[in-house]
């Protein structure tokens, strides 16, 4: 205990005893975000000393919640070869009853006197009504909502999937988004399953990075940290009832801890606070589609619905005969156009046709799914003469005007003058498509004078040897395949060893992310990953909630599993360090490559020589 307290100490005394103190004069303010605060209403109060103190006293707060705290930062300037430097506590509170209520001084010792702060008059009003959410979402960027003392997890930690409407037409686009609400400090996502969209065709919208954006929401007038992890647009394929399956996430959060902080200085080491796991599911939303109208439905009709527009246009109108003719037809706007299929041209009898080529170049936009979708049409005309192709028309269902839109195109005539080599009437045939097409010429082959490798008459596959292990072997690797997969399953019902078998994987995914702030020195960054990295280890290896591990029980499981006492000294002090440079990263030296590679050989160590 006495070394643990030294240590703590040192802390502070590389935290607040850098430099040495410059003589200025000694200012300890304390101040709030709003000094009138609706019932329930969350906000800050901060304590700020500009100078080097200790023996901090916080003023009772029996009056409000504490959410948060304390919270400490600090941070230090030169000028003119003069330090400056300054220490902030800060508290995340609501008042539980309207009133008046006053904040009495804060106290620190500095240089061996006791300096106290100003008091704090706040008014708290009574809160839900809609004046006062609307103030309260009309100042979400200052507030903070932060880990509530309640252990109602399911109060202050969710997922949602919402959609922009629940009853559409089939083809119709839907917006769906999946977030997660937290009043507590988010801190990642161990594994997140989104719906498999059975019934709809989906096009997710890209993001602009990889990391999640975190911003706040008012709901029902509470302010929550808001991640949106995934927007999509669906497009119904059928109609009746779809049901969108809900998204399950793996959510870690710091919440504040069921034990007391021991002291100041597990105070001012989050010693509060805990980072915990916890599994959470949206509900399953229910989309009613109504098919499209029967009545009026255009011939031809191929399921686009959205808002288009149409264009057909021909590469020429006068060539010879057997030269090529482009016709293009683009469909451009928004909605189902990733579904559209090419058009249904009637060509003149005497024109070859091809299959047509598509080019696509659609998006996923903020508004939805939109852009165009252009299919080419090559033919070529055998004979001369003039020809005609109809007028083109294309169809789609306007959902705003609830009807069907039918677009026409202009009717293309073509003349065709004799070809080179005459108008090509020697064909026998009027090739109506590609697939029409054969290869003459080829129907006497060539005498075989090469060796030629003969069969008896007797000898068939059928019953031979190779046909009976044919039959056979797809059953025996069956068996092989239902032993491996019941074996696989006992292995799993073990939690424990599965959790102990993939706790070298984890830690290995997590040091990739060390050695991404390796490369790019970020420091602190750097000892923040090797730190979770050891001790996601340790807990998935050895089997210990996240909320149960501490120093003493590292030492004492590890010991228990025959570890040896270097290797666990080891396992400390590289703790320690990552502890030291998370709040000091600047006093702390070493080649942070070295510690990366100790790191990883400490967990190989560990993994060996556990039994």
């Amino acid at each position: 205990m006495v070394g643990k307290k030294l240590k703590k100490i040192n802390y502070i005394l590389v935290l607040f005893c850098v430099v040495a103190n410059t003589a200025m004069a000694q200012k300890f303010t304390a101040s709030a975000s709003k000094t009138k605060v609706a019932a329930g209403e969350t906000f800050q109060i901060t304590f700020s000393l500009n100078a080097n103190g200790s023996n901090f006293k916080m003023p009772a707060l029996n009056e409000f919640d504490v959410y948060s705290g304390p919270n400490q930062s600090t941070s230090m300037s030169f000028v003119n070869g003069a330090m400056s430097q300054s220490l902030t506590l800060s508290y995340i509170v609501a008042a539980k009853k309207e009133g008046k209520i006053t904040i009495a001084p804060a106290s620190v010792t500095v240089n061996g006197a006791t300096v106290q702060s100003n008091s704090l008059a706040i008014e708290v009003v009574k809160g839900g009504t809609p004046n006062t959410q609307n103030q309260n979402q009309g100042n979400q960027n200052q507030q903070k909502p932060t880990s509530p003392s309640s252990d109602d997890i399911g109060d202050n930690l969710f997922v949602r999937t919402s959609v922009n409407k629940t009853k559409v037409y089939q083809g119709e686009q839907i917006t769906v988004t999946h977030k997660v609400y937290t009043r507590y400090t988010l801190r990642g996502f161990q594994d997140i399953k989104f719906p498999d969209y059975t019934g709809f065709w989906s096009q997710d919208v890209p993001t602009n990075n990889q990391q999640i954006q975190v911003a706040t929401e008012n709901v029902d007038g509470v302010v929550y940290n808001v991640a949106e992890l995934k927007k999509t647009y669906l497009f119904p394929q059928r109609s009746g009832k779809l049901t969108i399956e809900p998204m399950k996430a793996e959510v870690v959060i710091r919440k504040q801890s069921n034990r007391k902080p021991r002291d100041i200085f597990d105070q001012f080491f989050g010693g509060g606070f805990e980072d915990a796991t916890y599994s959470v599911k949206s509900k399953p939303l229910t989309i009613d589609v109504t098919p499209l109208p029967e009545a009026n439905k255009p011939a031809g009709f191929a399921g686009a619905v959205g808002d288009y527009s149409f264009k057909a246009e021909i590469s020429k109108d006068k060539v010879k005969a057997n030269d090529a003719i482009n016709l293009t037809i683009t469909i451009t706007g928004k909605g189902n156009i990733k579904l559209i299929d090419p058009l249904k041209v009637n060509f003149p009898e005497d024109f070859e046709t091809y299959d047509a080529k598509t080019k696509d170049n659609i998006t996923a936009g903020p508004t939805g799914v939109s852009g165009s979708k252009t299919f080419d049409y090559l033919v070529i005309p055998r004979h001369e003469g003039d020809y005609k192709i109809d007028q083109i028309n294309f169809s789609y269902f306007d959902t705003e005007k609830k009807q069907y839109v039918t677009l026409p195109s202009p009717e293309f005539k073509i003349h065709v003058d004799k070809g080179k080599d005459g108008d090509g009437s020697a064909s026998v045939f009027n090739p109506r498509s590609k697939e029409d097409v054969k290869v003459l010429g080829n129907d006497i082959r060539y005498i075989k004078t090469n060796n030629i490798h003969l069969h008896p008459a007797t000898s068939y596959f059928f019953g031979s040897g190779l046909f009976y292990l044919g039959v056979i072997l797809p059953f025996i690797i069956f068996i092989l395949f239902i032993i491996l997969l019941r074996k696989r399953r006992e292995e799993n019902k073990d939690v424990v060893a599965v959790k102990s078998r993939k706790a070298t994987k984890m830690a290995k995914k997590q040091l990739l992310l060390a050695e991404k702030h390796l490369k790019q020195k970020n420091k602190e960054q750097f000892y923040v990953e090797i730190f979770k990295a050891l001790y996601g280890y340790v807990s998935n290896k050895l089997n210990i909630p996240t909320a149960n591990l501490n120093k003493e029980t590292i030492t004492e499981s590890l010991k228990l599993k025959s570890v040896s006492e270097a290797t666990i000294q080891q396992l400390m002090t590289t703790l320690d360090n990552c502890e030291f440079a998370h709040y000091a990263p600047s006093a702390v030296s070493g080649d942070l490559k070295n510690i990366y590679d100790n790191t990883v050989e400490l967990i190989t160590k560990i993994e060996n020589e556990i039994k």
